[in-house]
Order: structure tokens, then C-alpha cells, then sequence
């Protein structure tokens, strides 16, 4: 299978195991691209895989999923991508075209160049909500409670 880019898109069979609290009525995703679940603080919580390549296709499965979990209300959205592969031009696109799904977001770097590329995000596509970058998964949730309806 070819992703956007003429790439190989990567189908993971399994998620490795994260943490966070989840139940199976929460929990939503293929497991095999992210997982997505809603926090017991309000904060719904995306976890790309390990190599995941964000395709266009990927963006739509993940809005699909947020919207299924949020009933297409505004929610703060935590995004965590420390292991995915990349996220391509159309993906990046289409999470800036639906940003209405989300009422803040926050996006978990790791590193100067994970910072760099999504301060450069950032600055290139004015997501509608607002984003902010975050090292650590505590004072990122501490600032999207705020945006809890």
C-alpha cells in the first residue's frame, strides 16, 4: 500500500502497550495506526503508533474517531507522536481544515527537532485552536483542562 507521498504506509498489527486510563467503553481507534480515548478529565487522548505514517487517510480516521468519542463537540486534545513516523502535507492539511473538533490541543515533543518541526507547523498552518507544544504529558493536561467544557 502507497501513502501519499508514493511511500509505504505503515500497518502496525499491534500498539505496544501505553499507559493512561482507558476502558473498552472509552477507547477507540484500529490499534494498529493510534489509539484514542477519552480521559476521566475530559481530555481525549491520541497515541499514533510506533512508524505510523500520517497519510490523509490516517487524518480522516482519527477525526472519524474523535468526533465518534466526542459526539462532534469541541474537546481539548491531547496528541502524542513521540514514535510515529511522519505526518505528510495532506494529513497536516486536513487536521488544520477540522480543527473545530478540538478546543485546545496539545502536542507532545521529545526532542529539539520534534520542537523545531512543530513550532514550524505551527507557524505555517495557524491551527484554529489553540496549540501549544509540550515536553511533559502532566503540564500539558494541566493546561487542557482549562479548555474543558
Amino acid at each position: 500500500m502507497l501513502g501519499d507521498s508514493g511511500g509505504p504506509v505503515v500497518r502496525l498489527l499491534e500498539l505496544e502497550r501505553i499507559g493512561g486510563p482507558m476502558s473498552s467503553e472509552s477507547e477507540r481507534g484500529d490499534g494498529r495506526q493510534f489509539r484514542m480515548w477519552m480521559r476521566p478529565d475530559g481530555v481525549v487522548q491520541l497515541v499514533w503508533a510506533t512508524g505510523a505514517v500520517m497519510t490523509l487517510e490516517a487524518a480522516r480516521d482519527a477525526i472519524d474517531t474523535m468526533t465518534a468519542i466526542t459526539g462532534g463537540r469541541p474537546t481539548p486534545l491531547l496528541v502524542d507522536s513521540h514514535d510515529a513516523g511522519p505526518q505528510l502535507r495532506p494529513a497536516r492539511k486536513e487536521f488544520v481544515r477540522r480543527g473545530d473538533l478540538a478546543s485546545a490541543v496539545a502536542l507532545m515533543v521529545s526532542t529539539p527537532l520534534s520542537r523545531m518541526m512543530g513550532n514550524f507547523f505551527l507557524s505555517v498552518n495557524k491551527p484554529a485552536a489553540p496549540t501549544r507544544l509540550f515536553e511533559d504529558e502532566s503540564s500539558a493536561v494541566e493546561w487542557l483542562k482549562g479548555f474543558v467544557a
